[in-house]
């Protein structure tokens, strides 16, 4: 009986432990806009090739908006986990740096104004990463959709 209640308490930890680390992570539809896309261009301000996803700070000229400061937003840009790009060479650590110039296509944020997920990225010596599309649409949730 011991033994039965020791792997009861252990599967509980285990079980909260998980439960609060994909808390953490968010799914693609919720927090991205799968059916509009938007371009920006800009100078790297900082770029964290990490897991779960590497990140591309962008400083873009101002439209205007009223939440830039002199004239320049800075944009967080989500992509893909390290290994994804490491597949086949696209891209590792020092393929960005502060300064170089990029080009974003992108599904922006739904919760912040200057926030994407990458679809594309056109680096400094001009080569295109094309990224995956993270939101798969499931035909038959579609079809109940539909009724």
């Amino acid at each position: 009986m011991c033994n039965t209640r020791s792997f009861f308490w252990v599967g509980a930890v285990v079980s909260t432990m998980l439960a609060g680390a994909s808390q953490a992570h968010h799914g693609f539809a919720n927090h991205f806009n799968p059916d509009t896309e938007r371009q920006i261009s800009g100078t790297v301000a900082e770029f964290r090739f990490i897991n779960p996803h590497v990140l591309i700070y962008i400083d873009v000229e101002s439209e205007g908006g009223a939440e830039s400061e002199g004239g320049v937003e800075r944009w967080k840009v989500e992509m893909g986990g390290i290994s994804s790009l490491l597949a086949n060479g696209r891209m590792s650590n020092d393929s960005l740096a502060p300064g170089d110039l990029v080009e974003v296509v992108g599904h922006p944020s739904r919760h912040t104004e200057f926030e994407m997920r990458a679809k594309q990225v056109i680096l400094p010596d001009g080569r295109e990463i094309t990224l995956r599309n993270p939101y798969e649409p499931v035909p038959f949730l579609q079809r109940l959709e539909e009724n």
